[in-house]
């Protein structure tokens, strides 16, 4: 696939999995929401940046999130050429993306295509957990606190800092913002920078209604990322949204999914 297509795709996640951590925490019913998102990447390193917007849908609910990419545009081009050229670097119709933060697995699909993709591993249902005896005086939220640190063995390196940004009107709700920064070193020496900064919405349990997020890795060239909710409300979308649609061919290759494109090769 192309790294232009890696691009949008890891912006969609990066957002979207933005949004459903920094939500964990409570979770009503789930989210429903239409916004805009905005994507800049370097497509062969400085001097080749190209960025392209588009209309989404969001829903939430439980650990799973989902982006659907309605429409592509490239701003500021007229708007007959900036369509021909995001019907054939996409499938007509969009397509849809699902996050779980739960295994940090993604599925991609497209109407269009009638083809699913998805780093989910297919394996039978697991045998019942044993149960579980809790400890006097310990409250198992403690250790899920921690949860983070078992990834912490492969890192040489991780610099996470946050800042309270202040607080202001953004997309009609009062907001309280957030900057972020992660830097982290795996013993591989891959270096993966992201930071950025999300308005909270005050009057919605803190959701996210603003994200803007920059960053690189190996895998993902250098890109930045800014996610508009236009609207957004509290409402509980079937689990079934958030499956792949029933008779739709698993593929093993995204670039299968969403359309080939740009001639140059990259992974995601």
């Amino acid at each position: 696939m192309t790294k232009f297509v890696a691009a949008l795709i890891g912006g969609a996640i990066v957002a979207g999995a933005t949004a459903a951590y920094v939500h964990a925490e409570a979770e009503p019913g789930g989210y429903v929401g239409k916004g805009q998102l905005v994507v800049r990447t370097d497509l062969a390193g400085p001097g080749s940046t190209v960025t392209l917007g588009g209309d989404i849908a969001m829903e939430e609910r439980g650990s799973r999130l989902r982006v659907d990419v309605l429409s592509l545009a490239i701003p500021g081009t007229n708007a007959t050429i900036s369509a021909l050229i995001g019907t054939q670097l996409f499938p007509p119709g969009g397509f849809s993306i699902v996050y779980d933060r739960n295994n940090s697995s993604f599925t991609v699909w497209s109407n269009a295509q009638k083809k699913f993709y998805s780093t989910a591993s297919v394996s039978p249902a697991p045998a019942p957990a044993a149960p579980v005896v809790p400890v006097p005086g310990i409250n198992g939220d403690l250790f899920g606190a921690f949860a983070f640190a078992k990834r912490l063995k492969d890192y040489n390196a991780l610099t996470v800092s946050l800042g309270l940004t202040g607080h202001q009107t953004v997309n009609g709700h009062p907001a309280s913002g957030l900057e972020f920064h992660v830097l982290r070193t795996t013993k591989d020496n891959e270096t993966t920078d992201v930071h950025g900064n999300v308005q909270f919405a005050d009057d919605l349990d803190g959701v996210p209604v603003q994200i803007s997020v920059a960053g690189k890795s190996k895998s993902l060239p250098e890109s930045a990322f800014r996610l508009d909710f236009s609207s957004l409300m509290r409402a509980a979308p079937p689990e079934s949204d958030f499956d792949a649609p029933a008779g739709y061919a698993r593929s093993a290759s995204l670039g299968d999914v969403i359309g080939k494109s740009l001639p140059i090769t990259g992974g995601l």
